[in-house]
């Protein structure tokens, strides 16, 4: 202890969107250890208290309290050395401000649970209990034994390799990751397994842990703050080998992780919308590279930025081209038109209900719409009754009966009379997955139905309580959202209704038809895993490419057809995007704002490998009561470009008042 500096002053960064560090004080009490390089500090910062990341620590005489002119505020607590950040997430954290344009405060966040510290009652860190699960004796096919055998071999070399594991619905990909999971373990690393969705995690978790015993863990939001505390302790401390879940299990400081699957790899969830807005594909990439660790990222409908880079040698590609047990179910594509649908379902999904319902097997609908109805409209005027905040048509709601916005949450009792003209009675347009579950109850009133969307997942736990309820045959139709096709295992399942095939082909987004086509292929998987199963789409485009290769669960003429036309537009793949949103109160401030921002892109950004769109409205030009407005730079900037940009948008902001700049590094959608 003698030879500790009796003071410190420390550099910190802290989370606010301030490209600088903070000057601290720390002054070690008797049992106290100096700061260090990538402690975590709790530290006053104007009214508030927060957590920061020290950067830099030098010894200091006790009674300087003052460097430039600026009196110093003391660190008020060091966090335990478990929470530290250092070395390859250190690296990963420097990497996500980079990258992003962030701060490297505003990227610590990912790094620790939200309350650092917190114990369960009784005062000890609390590690979640698993349900364990009989090990199934699986025999390897040739294509998985081909994928185990490489991701071995880079294993044993110890070097980072990344892996693009194509297989089709039940093909054994899980199975895969596991093999490669047991032989990092053999070798003494851990590993890191990224699901899309916190439903997931259960099955996911319960099928690892009788594998790997006790030593695994899953954190996740759904978790209280001492077990996402105590998950991220015993990880640092070397208590646990494998940590499983969404986004966030990612940054667990897993001691010397020498796997990282990406299971899903597709799913948009696993781009944070909020700031930081990062990819957790892309940052688990370069964690792996990192950390010396290979990385499999697995899909049946791959990403097809994942799947060019395997193209370009980037990637490892392997398939997996047969479902194990069986074969793909068949596609019935149902014409919607003139076909006398009643409330949404044909003739022809109708029966095939009923023989399913009739042959004790299950039933899933998919309908990515929530609600009883899309809008309320007038029959008179012709008018929708529109959310005050957002120019957005409210959605009916029948339990309990309300219009609700489902952007900013706004929510007024159903009218008597159209607020527009005052006459007549407002009437339901479009339907929800409330309205199908009331048409069900109807047409199979011996069916028991389970309904899975937004609406019935607000409490804690419900989202499993109703996947599990389905698993164990408590239910015969399961309705919902894109919910249902998230990766889900049910055997019992003998027939997949998507009751409106193209309803997202059309919405002003350049992944509108990757998204539509992963969607499909994914919901008709979850059919006939155990026994014949069989999908009907229904569509008013019967004749669309997206369709008929979904129907055909054939990925490669999707590949074929979507991909070029992608590569000539200059979008990704082709070229990196970058979104830039102008929001404000007031729509001339917010026009004007967006229209000096993009003089100044252009002005500035002469390189031909950058092309400035917009300004233009957003697709949704006004949410939250703020006017919208984006701009879309296609290319990769330079660094000296990144660091120009930010310093114009933080002049924008201070030059209009109530006008806000955000930026969206690789977005996802550009609606």
């Amino acid at each position: 202890m003698d030879n500790q500096p009796a003071c410190q002053h420390v550099e910190v960064a802290v989370p606010v969107p301030l490209d600088r560090t903070f000057t601290y004080r720390h002054v070690p009490d008797a049992n106290g250890m100096p700061a260090r390089v990538g402690d975590l500090v709790e530290v006053p910062f104007g009214r508030r208290r927060v957590l920061g990341l020290v950067v830099g620590a030098a010894a200091a005489a006790p009674g300087v309290r003052e460097v430039d002119g600026v009196r110093l505020k003391d660190v008020r607590r060091v966090l335990d050395a478990a929470y530290r950040i250092e070395g390859e997430r250190r690296r990963l954290a420097d990497w996500l401000a980079s990258y992003y344009m962030l701060p490297l405060g505003e990227v610590v966040p990912l790094f620790h649970p939200p309350q650092p510290g917190t114990r369960a009652r009784g005062g000890l860190a609390e590690l979640p209990a698993y349900p364990a699960v009989d090990r199934p004796d699986i025999t390897l096919s040739p294509h998985q034994e081909a994928a185990v055998a490489a991701g071995r071999a880079h294993l044993a070399a110890g070097r980072f390799a990344a892996m693009l594991l194509h297989g089709v619905t039940g093909s054994g990909k899980t199975e895969v990751y596991l093999t490669l999971i047991e032989a990092a373990l053999a070798a003494g690393r851990g590993a890191v397994f990224l699901l899309p969705e916190i439903a997931l995690t259960p099955q996911t978790l319960a099928r690892i842990a009788s594998r790997f015993g006790p030593r695994v863990a899953a954190i996740h939001s759904g978790l209280s703050a001492g077990q996402r505390c105590g998950v991220h302790e015993a990880a640092a401390r070397g208590g646990i080998d494998v940590v499983v879940g969404p986004r966030s299990a990612l940054f667990v400081p897993i001691r010397d992780p020498g796997i990282i699957v990406v299971d899903e790899e597709h799913e948009s969830s696993y781009k944070q919308d909020e700031k930081p807005r990062y990819h957790a594909r892309h940052a688990a990439l370069v964690r792996g590279r990192e950390a010396g660790a290979l990385v499999v990222l697995g899909s049946a409908t791959p990403d097809l930025e994942s799947m060019h880079n395997a193209r370009e040698g980037r990637f490892e590609l392997w398939e997996l081209p047969e479902r194990m047990g069986g074969e793909l179910p068949p596609v019935e594509i149902v014409d919607l038109r003139g076909t006398g649908a009643v409330e949404g379902f044909t003739p022809a999904l109708t029966e095939a209900m009923t023989a399913t319902l009739d042959a004790g097997r299950q039933v899933i609908l998919f309908y990515n719409r929530r609600g009883f109805a899309r809008v309320l409209q007038c029959p008179d005027c012709g008018e929708v009754v529109m959310c005050p905040n957002c120019d957005i048509g409210l959605t009916y709601h029948l339990r309990p009966r309300r219009l609700l916005c489902h952007y900013c949450a706004f929510t007024r009792p159903v009218p008597e009379a159209c607020p527009t003209c005052d006459a007549g009675e407002v009437r339901p347009s479009g339907g929800g997955t409330e309205k199908i579950e009331l048409h069900l109850q109807g047409h199979f009133p011996a069916a028991r139905i389970l309904r899975l969307d937004r609406d019935t997942t607000t409490r804690r736990g419900s989202h499993r309580e109703i996947l599990a309820a389905f698993a164990a045959g408590e239910a015969d139709i399961l309705v919902g959202t894109q919910m249902v096709a998230k990766g889900h295992h049910f055997p019992g399942v003998g027939l997949v209704g998507v009751l409106a095939a193209d309803d997202g082909l059309g919405l002003p987004d350049f992944r509108a038809a990757e998204r539509s086509f992963q969607l499909l292929t994914q919901v008709a998987g979850r059919a006939g895993r155990a026994g014949a199963g069989r999908v009907v789409f229904q569509t008013w485009q019967p004749e669309h490419p997206v369709i008929a290769a979904a129907a055909d669960h054939d990925y490669a003429r999707f590949l074929a057809d979507e991909l070029p036309a992608r590569m000539a537009l200059g979008y990704p793949p082709e070229r990196r995007l970058l979104r830039l949103g102008i929001t404000g109160r007031r729509l001339g401030d917010t026009e004007a704002a967006a229209g000096r921002l993009a003089a100044a892109l252009r002005g500035s950004f002469t390189r031909p490998a950058l092309t400035i769109l917009g300004p233009a409205p957003a697709v949704f030009p006004r949410l939250h009561d703020r006017y919208r407005f984006q701009i879309l730079i296609k290319g990769a900037l330079r660094s000296g470009e990144k660091a120009w940009l930010v310093g114009v948008m933080a002049d924008l902001k201070a030059g209009f008042r109530g006008v806000d700049v955000s930026h969206d590094v690789d977005p996802v959608t550009v609606y």
